[in-house]
């Protein structure tokens, strides 16, 4: 009977580690999924403000001056807003703006990613060397 007794007691606590290590992987899991989706959102924040300073050179390379405020523009589900484009001296023209995604469907909050470039004419008016590049994340 003794026996029949321990054999329980050591199988109750076999299966409270394997579910305590069970709760703990899908823990680790979790936290990997939300840190993973949060970079993947900051890389489409990048990639949304590269579009954006792409699409100022165009303007520029095709011969058009660009607003110092261009309006922003909605590329998939993510905005660029430009905070201001100039030309600081003649030869170099700057860009500052943000590539922003929705952080989460419910959440409401956005991932941003500022970028101020600075781009050197070599020229032929096209502006093709970049001479500043800084980027950061909001």
């Amino acid at each position: 009977m003794r026996r029949r007794g321990f054999v329980l007691i050591v199988t109750f606590i076999f299966v409270l580690a394997l579910a305590a290590m069970a709760m703990v992987t899908v823990s680790l899991v979790s936290t990997n999924t939300k840190f993973t989706g949060s970079q993947l959102d900051g890389a489409k924040a990048l990639y949304l403000a590269q579009a954006g300073v792409e699409n100022v050179l165009r303007s520029v390379r095709d011969g058009h001056t660009p607003p110092s405020v261009p309006a922003p523009i909605t590329l998939g589900d993510g905005t660029v807003e430009y905070l201001s484009v100039g030309f600081p001296t003649p030869n170099n023209l700057a860009i500052d703006l943000l590539g922003k995604v929705p952080a989460g469907p419910s959440s409401g909050k956005e991932i941003k990613a500022h970028v101020v470039a600075v781009y050197s004419d070599s020229g032929n008016g096209k502006f093709t060397a970049c001479s500043s590049w800084e980027e950061s994340y909001e």
